[in-house]
């Protein structure tokens, strides 16, 4: 046998005995899923399990010794670096396994900076040991590259490897078309891993989204959230008082604070004259998922695998439902997109409308027939109760106004992509902005308005390359113009007026348990943010994307990476040479786990 090819051989085997080592020092994660009912999720779990940490261990490995392997084919070079990844990844997989049993979240570039110097002592200690094992293994599977080959062994394994990972993403995808709690909530225990979603068969009609859903109500509520949630942290004690005030939340997708101004909306800014304008608010996100999220829940988004994974919903809808609110739900893009409100803040709600369906064009169209679908609404509800309206408008974020509506601000000639879109965006805030207009005006009329908390604000800002940095549109950076966002509040016996503290989506949850409900309970017992008409204000807030998160403070953003970290001052340049706000990161890192078990 050539040097090179026995070389190659040694590899493949030792990246199998790799994978064998991780699942043994991996079983931490299983044992925590096992909290959930037994079920045959355990099929998928093992399988996720089996496929993810082969490729934890084997890719890696291959890929950083493939190169060395054809450039110097020895083996007393190959096989000390082979020993020193294994060893690594041993070690850290090991660490990560005793942080997420201790925290609830996974290793990251930017919580290695934040470890002890005990914790790097007993890395350290966990390498060692690694490699002692990692070398027996590398001489053990050595000399038996020495021994024929069987040429079927090695590719039974690969084709087993390959069918877990392909069965496991399959499974999962149908399972989260299903809204199947057990095997969506596995996500969160595994390090790095991201399944297939359900959208593909969605689009191909494989799963009735509605009936599946229905369904799916049905099995969440035999699932107990509180095995993997701990939330809310103390039952809440609530006493409302008459009288009862409705509640209508008006969420504008993507618009950004200094969209609110006369010229572009107009109706919402005569609004503010009688109700209060919080001047410094900002989402909990730059997405629509996150923002959504956080205004819902008052938690930060970094929550929304472990709550979407058991369908949990917030409380405040369920101190709703509790005190038989009439639940009038209009989205104009599908809830169950990116933005998940199927699986998080409207979970558990029976006969949701999941979407939109209308014949006129866009998203415009489907805001002109929520609209109308929202009014129509209106007169068939029982005017003996109480109701919550949620109205989540879209042609903002999809820079959609209708064809005949004519431009709010003037394009010069020769102007730039970037100013000719903002130009459309501030249009289609205008024309959102009318469609409000005519809800509000349609309260006075009903004699609605003196008895109802009217709520104004978006998911989440929208930038155009304002900095000269690139970014544009959302979910791209968690900058000013992504992350400030307007809030408008009219309610009924409070005077109006202007905050200029700043406040965020995480206050709106406890503003309306307590103003509402009459809950008593600490804020923190539920959410992490304040009562808006409180004097207090945050010093720093997390907010979250799809992958990422940020921690943002009035001077500086530190944005965590799945593979790393940056920190950006107040006008979001790079900060040359960081200081990591230590202090403020660990408190950070445990409000994003103190609500899991």
């Amino acid at each position: 046998m050539g040097a090179r090819k026995r070389i190659l051989r040694w590899a493949g085997w030792f990246a199998v005995a790799n994978a064998v080592l991780l699942m043994v020092v991996g079983l931490r994660y299983l044992w925590y899923y096992s909290a959930l009912t037994p079920s045959p999720a355990w099929i998928y779990a093992i399988l996720a399990y089996v496929g993810h940490l082969s490729i934890l261990a084997c890719i890696p490995l291959l890929l950083l010794l493939f190169p060395v392997m054809m450039l110097i084919p020895q083996p007393r070079v190959i096989l000390p670096i082979g020993v020193v990844l294994g060893s690594a990844g041993f070690s850290l997989l090991l660490l990560d396994g005793l942080v997420f049993a201790e925290n609830r979240y996974h290793l990251s570039l930017l919580t290695l900076t934040m470890l002890a110097p005990q914790t790097w002592a007993f890395l350290g200690v966990y390498f060692l040991l690694g490699t002692a094992i990692e070398t027996m293994l590398a001489v053990w599977v050595w000399r038996r590259t020495a021994r024929p080959a069987s040429r079927r062994t090695g590719w039974y394994l690969a084709l087993g490897v390959g069918g877990c990972v392909v069965a496991s993403h399959l499974i999962h995808a149908g399972a989260e078309a299903r809204y199947y709690v057990p095997v969506t909530a596995f996500t969160r225990y595994l390090p790095l891993y991201y399944p297939l979603g359900d959208e593909g068969q969605v689009r191909l009609g494989l799963v009735d989204r509605t009936k599946a859903r229905e369904e799916g109500v049905i099995a969440a509520l035999a699932q107990p959230a509180d095995r993997v949630l701990n939330y809310p942290q103390a039952p809440l004690r609530c006493e409302s008082h008459p009288p009862t005030l409705n509640v209508l939340l008006v969420v504008i997708d993507a618009m950004r604070a200094d969209a609110l101004t006369p010229e572009v909306a107009p109706r919402l800014s005569e609004l503010t004259r009688g109700a209060i304008r919080f001047d410094r608010h900002y989402s909990g996100g730059n997405s629509s998922r996150a923002g959504m999220f956080s205004l819902f829940y008052g938690l930060p988004a970094t929550y929304w695998e472990a709550f979407a994974g058991v369908t949990r919903p917030p409380v405040l809808m369920d101190m709703f439902r509790r005190h038989g609110y009439q639940l009038g739900l209009f989205a104009s893009a599908p809830v169950y997109r990116a933005v998940g409100l199927d699986r998080t803040a409207l979970a558990r709600v029976p006969n949701l409308r999941l979407q939109t369906v209308t014949s006129r064009r866009g998203s415009s169209g489907r805001d002109r027939a929520l609209t109308d679908d929202w009014y129509e609404w209106l007169s068939g509800r029982d005017p003996s109760r109480p109701f919550f309206g949620f109205l989540y408008y879209d042609a903002p974020v999809a820079i959609d106004a209708p064809v005949d509506y004519p431009l709010v601000m003037p394009v010069p000639p020769g102007a730039s992509r970037q100013a000719r879109r903002h130009a459309r965006y501030l249009t289609a805030v205008h024309y959102v902005d009318s469609l409000v207009g005519g809800v509000l005006e349609d309260l006075g009329r009903r004699k609605l308005l003196e008895s109802t908390v009217v709520m104004v604000t978006s998911d989440h800002g929208m930038e155009f390359d304002e900095n000269g940095q690139g970014f544009t549109g959302h979910g791209t950076a968690f900058s000013e113009y992504q992350m400030h966002t307007p809030l408008v509040i009219r309610w009924p016996g409070k005077a109006p007026g202007r905050v200029g503290r700043r406040t965020s989506h995480n206050d709106v949850a406890p503003t309306l348990l307590g103003g509402l409900f009459g809950c008593a309970n600490p804020a923190a017992d539920y959410a992490s943010g304040q009562d808006l008409f409180s004097d207090r204000q945050w010093e720093w807030l997390i907010a979250a994307s799809y992958a990422d998160y940020a921690l943002i403070e009035p001077e500086r953003v530190t944005i965590v990476h799945p593979a790393g970290y940056e920190i950006r001052d107040r006008e979001y340049r790079l900060v040359a040479n960081p200081t990591i706000p230590r202090e403020v990161v660990r408190a950070a890192l445990h409000e994003m786990s103190r609500f899991c078990r």
